[in-house]
């Protein structure tokens, strides 16, 4: 055995996209069948006919009709994906996985099962998911029948949905859906930075209008085109507001129809299959990070754990930001490349900072986005072969951060890297009260979500000495509605809270 051979690599990857247009049901894509596409070329894409038969785990990203509370299923339940999908192939894993929810899961996958393949605890994994959101609404607009149910068992370790993402407290009093709840995250960044809606509009359009033009030149992106930065900045029936100061193309596209596999082995096991060197491209420093619930975020302006999860995966890889070429930063919403991006030292709007082209753009197949960053990178570092590349990949609302670093450079040794000691630095943090009653507090964050016409809801999220407090405002009452005409400048200001029938409403802007 060389020194090597239990090093861990990706030796195949394997992407598909489908862009039915809802019209004629015989062609739309079928769940099941996209997932198996995406491993077929994975496997494919070894060059080696003993990857298949060889194949010990697989491993599946929860799909998004499975982490839901009350899952969308108008088509009918598939009780168990991971099965029904092995079930049409050559397959036999002896271990079947599906995985928790969350973005970061790709990576973290990745993360875990490099872990395993060095100890022998499996020899050939397969990672893959996808999502036919797009063809699910199509069918849904066009009135079409379709059947997707499908009862095919058999074991699987089931991680289930994970711990809640959000609190009672916090539901009760505002947050819920992403965009909603990135949203406040995004005025208290835009207030830190000092800028108004405008020009935090055109900073993050620029920078996205860049993400636009890579998705435009990737051949498996859903909405390959490329848009200007002014299209971006600027509300109108096409790019409508969603929840200050997000507007439609600043958000996550989920229509979408796509899916992406990988093959990992190790170098000892890749030789003994056949599998060629140049397929072959490694994980070097890595880390996996969770935060806090945001109300217990002592900034939220910021994210300590991406902070966190990108210093650790530099240190463990000896490497500084600047070494590194390529870079695939989670894009659900502007803050989180921006965050990164500031971690990393890193110009957003000159320094490229996504190889599909972001979940805006190239598309957001749910929780398995950053399974097409990853074997993005592979192919872009196929072909530069001196060059590291960095994938962020972000769970929950800035909840849970997975990074890893590669290379076609093997590193000099490989061990799993634990984040336990940066972990605890969050664990650490002294816990934030929260304030279920009348007070004043000064703002930190808020958002107004728009409807169709116009304002419909909007929250505050503010501090005063007792605590955080999380507040509704009441956009048809006439005293706390005014504080939406101070929305400009509210991060800062005082209002007021009044507690009535367990929830928390903004009356108004405190006297001074």
């Amino acid at each position: 055995m060389h020194d090597k051979d239990n090093l861990p690599v990706i030796v195949g990857v394997g992407q598909v996209v489908d862009h039915w247009d809802g019209q004629d049901a015989e062609k739309a894509p079928h769940p099941l069948a996209m997932i198996r596409a995406a491993m077929t070329l994975a496997i494919e894409d070894t060059s080696s006919s003993n990857v298949g038969p060889a194949i010990d785990c697989a491993a599946f990203i929860r799909t998004f009709p499975d982490s839901l509370r009350e899952p969308v299923i108008p088509f009918g339940t598939i009780s168990n994906l991971p099965q029904a999908v092995l079930a049409k192939t050559d397959l036999a894993p002896r271990q079947v996985i599906y995985s928790a929810v969350g973005g970061d899961q790709p990576q973290a996958m990745v993360n875990e099962l490099a872990a395993s393949l060095a100890s022998g605890e499996c020899e050939v994994a397969i990672i893959a998911g996808g999502e036919v959101i797009g063809a699910m609404k199509a069918a849904m607009k066009h009135g079409h029948r379709l059947d997707w149910s499908d009862g095919t068992d058999g074991p699987v370790e089931d991680r289930g949905k994970g711990e809640p993402l959000l609190s009672r407290y916090e539901l009760t009093n505002g947050l819920g859906m992403p965009p909603q709840t990135y949203a406040a995250q995004e005025q208290a960044w835009r207030a830190r930075h000092g800028l108004s809606t405008a020009g935090w509009r055109e900073l993050a359009s620029k920078m996205f209008s860049r993400f636009s033009e890579v998705a435009a030149a990737n051949e498996y992106a859903q909405f390959p085109k490329a848009l200007s930065a002014e299209f971006l900045a600027t509300p109108s029936r096409e790019n409508y507001p969603m929840c200050d100061p997000l507007l439609k193309w600043h958000v996550a596209q989920d229509a979408v129809n796509q899916s992406a596999a990988l093959v990992m082995t190790t170098v000892g096991k890749a030789r003994e299959l056949g599998i060629p060197e140049e397929k072959q491209i490694f994980l070097h420093g890595h880390a996996d990070i969770k935060d806090a619930l945001v109300s217990q975020r002592p900034d939220l302006s910021r994210s300590a754990a991406i902070e966190l999860a990108l210093e650790q995966a530099l240190t463990a890889s000896d490497l500084k930001s600047s070494d590194i070429a390529h870079r695939d930063l989670y894009s659900c919403f502007p803050i989180v490349p921006m965050l990164a991006a500031e971690a990393l030292g890193l110009d957003p709007l000159n320094d490229r900072l996504t190889v599909t082209g972001g979940l805006p753009f190239f598309g957001g197949p749910g929780n398995n986005y950053s399974m097409h960053a990853i074997a993005s990178m592979v192919e872009t570092l196929r072909n530069d072969r001196d060059a590291y590349g960095l994938v962020l990949a972000n769970g929950g609302f800035i909840s849970k951060e997975s990074v890893g670093i590669y290379s076609a450079a093997a590193p000099t040794t490989w061990a799993p890297i634990s984040s336990e000691a940066r972990q605890a630095k969050i664990a650490e943090r002294p816990e934030i009260a929260l304030i279920n009653e009348d007070c004043e507090a000064e703002v930190e964050a808020y958002t107004v979500i728009h409807g169709r016409d116009g304002p419909a809801s909007a929250y505050v999220i503010a501090r005063n000495e007792n605590g955080r407090v999380i507040a509704r405002v009441d956009t048809q009452d006439a005293n706390s509605g005014s504080v939406l005409a101070e929305s400009e400048d509210l991060v800062g200001k005082k209002v007021s809270v009044v507690h009535r029938d367990g929830v928390n409403f903004v009356s108004g802007l405190a006297r001074a």
